[in-house]
């Protein structure tokens, strides 16, 4: 090569080196572009890809997850972070109901117990509201186990002739009747068609329904000896009533809580545990005769354990004690607030006809 190069000028190869040095660079240019901007375009497209991935996967968490959302605002999360509540169910004054300092209100559907009285949706938003301008939640009372003659679904000639799910009045309450809770006739009235009671329920915009006689069927297995032996699982019955229930309620709004009063003894079943929000329970500790006397031990432990379930599952629990005398609220109030369950206090007629507001500081 250096023969070769002899033969040429000094500047003439420098000038040709100068050319080859330009050529080259000027080729990686070209292509180390082409190849930044093949990345750039390959770059967000993958991104977004990935990010669109995420969000898919983020959104059915969302939608799976939604009754256990640590967003505060949920009405599950509403419910565990209650710290007060109110039990009402008759002469309710919606503007002292408003007022009230309660975090939760169980109160019944309508001013009379009928559809004529019945809460419009205006008036049940008002109720979910604090005077704070804080959220409340709003669950309203419905019975399961027993027939009430003053509900709107209730017909006079049942008195005489009787459908087939519909039993005796309660001696202890008057106008309550005990049902074979598991007929279908019965169900209807409580779920899924427009006019059925939890159907209304739904559409006026409660946040979910406060469950009563649940333990019916340790009625019938007392008192109804053959109706009860027309089944061969009166407790199973009763948890798949309240789970098809559930389901129900949730096809129409996804966040609508269960809250069982009493028939604690079905906590056992981890199906019913895990189908409820949260549990509630009369007269833990004061009153199962009827007055205010301390319970027997092994009623409240009994009682206590079951309850105890609920709240092993991350579950609130909370109590209705019947009391007046302050000496027994103060023992009460300490032994809710050593087991985390909320308190509140009603007055001993057991009439449930006015707010306690002293019961939200107990």
């Amino acid at each position: 090569m250096l023969q070769h190069a002899a033969q040429y000028p000094v500047t003439t190869i420098l000038i040709l080196l100068a050319l080859l040095a330009m050529a080259w660079f000027g080729y990686r240019q070209l292509f180390a572009g082409a190849d930044s901007r093949h990345e750039s375009h390959k770059g967000p497209a993958h991104a977004t890809e990935r990010t669109d991935g995420r969000s898919r996967r983020r959104n059915r968490a969302r939608k799976r997850d939604s009754r256990t959302s640590p967003d505060s605002t949920t009405a599950p999360a509403l419910l565990s972070a209650a710290k007060s509540w109110g039990y009402q169910l008759q002469d309710l004054d919606i503007g002292q109901a408003t007022a009230s300092p309660f975090d939760m209100l169980v109160i019944d559907y309508a001013l009379d117990g009928d559809d004529d009285s019945a809460l419009s949706p205006a008036q049940v938003a008002r109720l979910k509201r604090k005077a704070d301008g804080g959220r409340r939640l709003c669950l309203a009372y419905l019975s399961v186990g027993e027939a009430e003659s003053y509900r709107s679904y209730w017909r006079p000639e049942w008195k005489k002739h009787k459908p087939g799910w519909l039993l005796r009045e309660n001696p202890d309450w008057q106008e309550n009747y005990a049902v074979r809770f598991w007929h279908d006739g019965w169900q209807e009235l409580i779920f899924g068609q427009r006019r059925a009671y939890l159907d209304k329920i739904i559409a006026q915009g409660f946040d979910g329904v406060y469950l009563d006689k649940c333990d019916v069927f340790e009625d019938l297995e007392r008192d109804y000896r053959k109706v009860a032996a027309e089944r061969k699982d009166l407790a199973g019955d009763m948890i798949g009533f309240v789970q098809r229930l559930a389901a129900y309620a949730r096809s129409k709004s996804p966040e609508f809580l269960l809250v069982m009063q009493n028939a604690e003894g079905l906590l056992r079943h981890a199906a019913l545990r895990t189908v409820l929000d949260g549990v509630a329970k009369e007269e833990l500790s004061f009153g199962q005769d009827g007055g205010q006397r301390r319970n027997e031990d092994d009623d409240y432990q009994y009682a206590r354990h079951h309850l105890g379930l609920m709240r092993s599952a991350g579950k609130p629990v909370f109590v209705v004690e019947y009391l007046s005398a302050k000496a027994k609220i103060k023992e009460a109030a300490a032994l809710c607030d050593g087991l985390g369950f909320v308190l509140t206090i009603s007055d001993p007629s057991r009439e449930l006809d006015r707010l306690d507001f002293d019961a939200a500081i107990v």
